[in-house]
C-alpha cells in the first residue's frame, strides 16, 4: 500500500530588519557647516592672539595703496647690485609679490611673525612662485637687515619706534625706507604720497642718511632755540 501524501500548508514568515536610512547629503552639509565654523573661529582667534602679541594686526595692503607705494619709488634702487629688499611684517604676501614683480633682478625678503598670514603667503608662493621672493617666519627685530637697499613696512607707531632704532644702527646711509600710513617717528621723509582710496592713505619715503641728518639738525635747533610751535 502506497503511503498517502499528507497535504499540509506550511506558512513561511519572512522577518524584515528595518534599517533607518539617513540623508547623506544633509549629513555632509552639516559637517561642512561645522567645519567652516571651526575654521572661522580658529582664524579669528589666531589673528586676535597674534595682534595682541605683536601689537599690529596682519592687515593686507590694498591694491590702490600698493600702487601708490610702488609709484613713489625710484626706477632704480641705490646700491641695488649689492643688497636686498625687505618687507618687515609681510602679512599675506601681496606687497612682497608686487615688489618682486617691480624689481625682478632684486632679491625680496618678506618677514612675518603671525602664523596664519605667513602660511597663506607661503602657499601662494608655492603654487604661483616668484623666483626672487623669499618668505621667512619670525620677528624682523631679530633679523640683520644691514644688506638692505630698501625696507618696506606697514606697522603701528609704537613698533616703528623700535624699528627706527634698529635701522639707525644697521642700515647703510643710502638705504631707502618706505612706510605705509604711519610716518617713522623723528625722521623726515624725502617724498610723500597718498593712495587714491577712501582714507587717502599716506605713504612716506625716507633715505636713511637724510632722515637721520634732518632729525639731528632739528634736535640741535630745538636745544638751542627751544621747541618750535
Amino acid at each position: 500500500m502506497a503511503p498517502s501524501k499528507s497535504s499540509c500548508n506550511v506558512t513561511i514568515e519572512r522577518s524584515f530588519i528595518y534599517i533607518p536610512v539617513f540623508d547623506t547629503s544633509m549629513e555632509q552639509l552639516m559637517f561642512l557647516e561645522i567645519a567652516a565654523l571651526i575654521v572661522a573661529f580658529g582664524t579669528i582667534a589666531a589673528v586676535a592672539v597674534w595682534t595682541v602679541a605683536t601689537g599690529s594686526p596682519p592687515t593686507p595692503t590694498s591694491p590702490r595703496v600698493r600702487r601708490a607705494m610702488l609709484a613713489i619709488l625710484p626706477p632704480r634702487l641705490p646700491g641695488s647690485n649689492r643688497g636686498r629688499i625687505y618687507e618687515l611684517g609681510s602679512g599675506w604676501g601681496g606687497l612682497s609679490r608686487a615688489l618682486a614683480d617691480r624689481f625682478p633682478g632684486q632679491s625680496v625678503v618678506g618677514i612675518e611673525l603671525s602664523p596664519l598670514p605667513f602660511l597663506v603667503a607661503r602657499a601662494r608662493n608655492i603654487f604661483a612662485p616668484k623666483q626672487n621672493l623669499t618668505l621667512q617666519f619670525g620677528s624682523f627685530l631679530n633679523v640683520d637687515i644691514s644688506d638692505a637697499v630698501l625696507v618696506v613696512c606697514y606697522l603701528s607707531p609704537d613698533v616703528l619706534v623700535k624699528l627706527r632704532l634698529k635701522m639707525e644702527k644697521e642700515l647703510a646711509s643710502d638705504a631707502l625706507v618706505l612706510s605705509n600710513t604711519f610716518g617713522i617717528p623723528e625722521w623726515k621723509p624725502v617724498a610723500t604720497g597718498a593712495a587714491p582710496d577712501i582714507y587717502r592713505s599716506p605713504v612716506y619715503l625716507y633715505e636713511r642718511s637724510g632722515a637721520v641728518a634732518a632729525t639731528s639738525q632739528d634736535r640741535v635747533a630745538e636745544s638751542t632755540n627751544g621747541p618750535t610751535a
